[in-house]
């Protein structure tokens, strides 16, 4: 028999021998090592989640124009502010968010008035397949435009009794359109009192080419993240204003960041506790054993194999321990998540390395102790019974 199958099956025996402190060590490393496992699957899972539910509330991120404001008074009495029309670069727009390295979805709009009949129309051109990406919640009857087509707000259209198939001329300053509706929209905002067209063809008919009135951008970050990267684009267009549009994600965010903080307060504990629980199951474990030690000594085993021994046992108990810690976590997560948040945990497979490392350090941590104990007992005292 080789000298590793033989410490093997002595670490093997060792803990079947003592069945009721193995099974105790096993059910405190994967109570603890499940925990872990629960809190890193909630958290990623629901991170995930929280993040699709932000997208749902559309742009964190707008850009709009620095207005010329012009105050309108004579002595103490104030008429108001008449601010005029102001635009965006799209060209310089494009150049900053590509300088910033900013991961986001943007949807370019200008807004401006088109003559119909007798009376002016505000209409708005975008993208509308970055409208489909950005506004999910859009409801729309009939289709999304082609070319030569718009799409018309629900109130506009009942106001006007425009319905799909109708055809409107439109006049601009320096083009005059004719379009087909296609469809119609409703958001339950101000969307519904507008008429929409492709940006381009807006952009002509105003004689605006290049020119945008706002920009609307979904930012993949968070928190301060967004802060820093509001700041960072502001610097990169000074002629513009950055606005942070968060309150609703904010609130969700801040949800989720208080639900994991209190199971990282939680698996502390725990895992103090299970360290503790190791540690004084496995010196217990080395008093009872003195003479068993004192005698493998005697025998010619040295500090270091017998030391071996212990920690051959340890690892047995942290590997068997993690593998039922990602069981039972997985199982612990699904309920959280399902009675909590009424969502499924996600499968997460390389989440057993957390639970095996959870594991192992602990009982390798309550190990320490009594290996010291091992490394420090007299073979002659312990055999004697002193």
């Amino acid at each position: 028999m080789n000298r590793r199958r033989w410490l093997l099956q002595l670490v093997l025996r060792a803990l079947a021998h003592r069945k009721g402190r193995t099974v105790l060590l096993l059910a405190v490393l994967a109570m603890a090592s499940s925990l872990a496992t629960a809190l890193g699957i909630v958290s990623t899972s629901m991170g995930k989640r929280v993040a699709e539910e932000v997208r749902k509330y559309g742009a964190n991120l707008i850009v709009i124009p620095e207005s010329a404001r012009l105050d309108v008074g004579s002595g103490g009495l104030n008429f108001g502010v008449v601010s005029e029309p102001a635009y965006l670069q799209q060209r310089l727009v494009e150049d900053a968010l590509a300088r910033s390295g900013l991961k986001a979805e943007r949807s370019f709009h200008l807004r401006g008035a088109l003559h119909w009949k007798d009376a002016d129309l505000m209409v708005e051109g975008v993208n509308f397949a970055d409208i489909r990406r950005l506004f999910p919640w859009w409801q729309l009857k009939g289709n999304w435009p082609a070319a030569g087509e718009t799409v018309v707000g629900s109130d506009l259209a009942t106001r006007l009794k425009l319905t799909t198939g109708d055809t409107l001329e439109l006049v601009g300053k320096s083009q005059t359109l004719r379009l087909r509706i296609s469809g119609i929209v409703s958001s339950g905002g101000e969307e519904d009192g507008l008429l929409f067209l492709a940006l381009p063809e807006l952009q002509q008919a105003l004689g605006l080419d290049g020119q945008l009135t706002l920009v609307r951008l979904m930012v993949t970050a968070g928190g301060d993240s967004l802060k820093k990267s509001a700041a960072a684009l502001q610097l990169l267009l000074p002629s513009a204003k950055v606005n942070e549009v968060r309150q609703t994600a904010r609130t969700s965010e801040g949800l989720l960041a208080k639900v994991k903080l209190l199971m990282i307060m939680v698996t502390a504990v725990v895992l103090v506790s299970a360290g503790s629980s190791v540690a004084g199951t496995m010196s217990t474990t080395v008093l009872e054993r003195s003479k068993e030690i004192g005698l493998m000594k005697a025998m010619g085993g040295t500090r270091w194999e017998v030391m071996l021994i212990f920690c051959g046992e340890a690892l047995v108990l942290g590997v068997l321990g993690g593998l039922a810690g990602y069981i039972f976590g997985s199982a612990i997560a699904q309920f959280i998540t399902r009675t909590v948040f009424s969502a499924s945990a996600e499968f997460i497979p390389w989440f057993t390395g957390i639970s095996l490392g959870v594991s192992l350090f602990l009982a390798l941590l309550g190990s320490v102790g009594p290996m010291i104990a091992v490394f420090r007992l007299d073979p002659v005292r312990s055999l004697r019974g002193e």
